[in-house]
């Protein structure tokens, strides 16, 4: 057995190139239809997620007896249904923890602006 090992870097390269991940255009206009229609409906899903947020916004989040709890959960989940809509990939339980405490945040700097 030899200590020295011979590479082909012809070989060596064509393997490389032949292991990248080929992305296929769409196979024909039945596929292409759908994706357009996906991309519809997550444009339409993210538009009504940013008008939800907005009106969950304009509530007030505390009042002279304390926080409105039920605004910082609507507000919360306003804002995990537009991160849905936005981002891919994150658990619904990870979404709506981090609006929770972002929603939290905003009841108290809201509370802290209205006393100053």
């Amino acid at each position: 057995m030899s200590l020295n090992r011979t590479i082909s870097w012809t070989a060596a390269t064509r393997d490389m190139r032949n292991d990248r991940t080929f992305v296929a255009p769409a196979a024909n206009l039945a596929e292409r239809i759908a994706r357009e229609e996906a991309r519809k409906e997550g444009i339409r899903l993210y538009s009504e997620a940013k008008a939800a947020l907005a009106v969950a916004k304009s509530r007030p989040l505390f009042s002279a007896l304390g926080y409105d709890r039920s605004a910082i959960m609507v507000l919360a989940n306003a804002i995990a249904r537009e991160e849905c809509a936005a981002v891919l990939g994150r658990s619904h339980r990870a979404l709506i923890g981090a609006a929770m405490k972002q929603a939290w945040a905003m009841a108290r700097a809201a509370r802290l602006a209205a006393a100053h």
